[in-house]
């Protein structure tokens, strides 16, 4: 590995692993397409701003499709991306591999 792509993965892991991002592609990957107050009320210490944001990002990123719901009012519904369900599931057999060996399986 060059330092040219260390530089670019660690920009890539900042960006995917940073505070609530993990969090919210989780919860999207387990609980599917859900609207905004759904996913502030499965994590109550973020702000409406910060999740707002992240979303954007993610979406920006490739993670997360936003959909406007054809209701009144107006809804908005989020859920993960094909490339978004491909990283939540790459990602799985890393965390089961640490928990083996950080002897991490029963929390």
């Amino acid at each position: 590995m060059t330092a040219s792509d260390a530089r670019l993965n660690i920009r890539i892991a900042r960006t995917v692993f940073s505070k609530w991002s993990v969090e919210i592609l989780t919860f999207l990957f387990t609980e599917g397409a859900s609207r905004f107050q759904e996913i502030k009320k499965a994590f109550r210490d973020i702000s409406a701003r910060v999740l707002s944001v992240k979303l954007a990002r993610l979406e920006r990123l490739g993670f997360v499709r936003r959909s406007v719901l054809d209701t009144r009012p107006p809804g908005v519904e989020y859920s993960l991306t094909e490339k978004g369900r491909q990283v939540a599931q790459l990602g799985e057999p890393v965390f089961l591999y640490l928990r083996l060996t950080e002897g991490l399986l029963n929390p």
